[in-house]
């Protein structure tokens, strides 16, 4: 499957789907120049994630660290923490992601794989994402698990609910091991700064249609103005109304992919007091004008569903040529 855009609920979660009854994991093939913007916004979701870079390379931000996948290379994202995700310099970045309920690999409340192995891993929050490097011996066999458990999903042939169960738990063993070093450092809680802008971007994207200021984004935190300032730099590096703004585009951009309505209409809609000034931004931000944007998605969109039409025959031909051999 092919993400494009995420479904990000009022308080920055991802509505994460979940193609088949019962089987808590969901696996899509990433383009993230696709999404709006050219990246993927700030969000979160209590799954957790794993990321193979099939091609390219993406800067990887999360409340305290930064980090580079690039092709070959993967991470894990931990439940819950807020996450960004921009393309390196190079050809567009496709990532294959995985996200899954760790339910999948405890089997019930209270096993000793969800005390021993999982909420540890889950509670550490200094432990938001790691990435996994080929020349590593432990990292590459995570690597391969992951690649060969997102190859099954898309295979879909019977039983691959097992294989990709398996696959994941295996990686899941293995990233314990690599995890071990933090782990003993200690548990670190979820900050008082994570909770204050999460509670920020919530108000942006509640209200980001109506003038906003500094006092009431401040507001929505119980902080003051000068705190809202450094709340922003610190966890995001940038301000409250680069990131005001930054949404308003990207909920622009989502009108022209989804609907027809006028450039002008949208314009308003979204915040922005005329359709100059929003033409004006949206291509400093977007690079193009709107209704470039909107003609070029739907040509790149048409694009992605044959190149997916193709992987598809393809695989298809892999499997009769195998029944064949049978």
């Amino acid at each position: 499957m092919i993400v494009s855009a995420l479904k990000i609920n009022e308080n920055l979660e991802e509505q994460v789907e979940r193609p088949t009854a019962g089987f808590p994991h969901f696996a899509c093939y990433e383009d993230v120049t696709m999404h709006p913007g050219g990246y993927v916004p700030w969000h979160w979701h209590p799954d957790v994630e794993f990321i193979w870079a099939l091609q390219g390379g993406i800067r990887l931000d999360t409340n305290r660290h930064s980090f580079t996948v690039h092709t070959g290379e993967g991470a894990f994202i931990n439940s819950n923490v807020l996450h960004y995700k921009e393309p390196l310099a190079g050809p567009a970045p496709i990532m294959l992601n995985q996200l899954f309920d760790l339910s999948l690999l405890s089997g019930f409340p209270g096993s000793i794989f969800e005390q021993k192995y999982i909420m540890p891993l889950v509670e550490c929050r200094e432990l938001e994402a790691m990435v996994f490097y080929p020349s590593s011996p432990n990292q590459r066999r995570i690597l391969e698990l992951m690649r060969h458990s997102y190859d099954a999903t898309e295979l879909a042939e019977y039983g691959y609910e097992i294989t990709v169960r398996n696959d994941l738990s295996s990686a899941w063993g293995l990233l314990c091991r690599e995890a071990a070093e933090i782990l003993s450092s200690g548990k670190v809680t979820a900050s008082q700064s994570e909770e204050r802008i999460k509670r920020m971007m919530t108000y942006i994207r509640e209200h980001y249609r109506e003038r906003i200021s500094l006092e009431q984004i401040a507001e929505a935190a119980s902080i003051s103005e000068r705190e809202c300032l450094r709340c922003f730099q610190r966890n995001l590096n940038t301000t409250p109304f680069s990131y005001l703004l930054e949404y308003r585009i990207r909920r622009a951009a989502e009108e022209l992919r989804e609907t027809d309505r006028a450039v002008t209409e949208i314009a308003y809609d979204c915040g922005f007091g005329g359709s100059s000034y929003f033409a004006k931004t949206f291509k400093k931000q977007m690079e193009c004008t709107p209704s470039q944007y909107r003609e070029l998605f739907i040509q790149e969109r048409k694009m992605h569903s044959k190149t997916m039409a193709e992987r598809e025959m393809e695989s298809d031909d892999n499997r009769g040529g195998q029944d064949d051999r049978a």
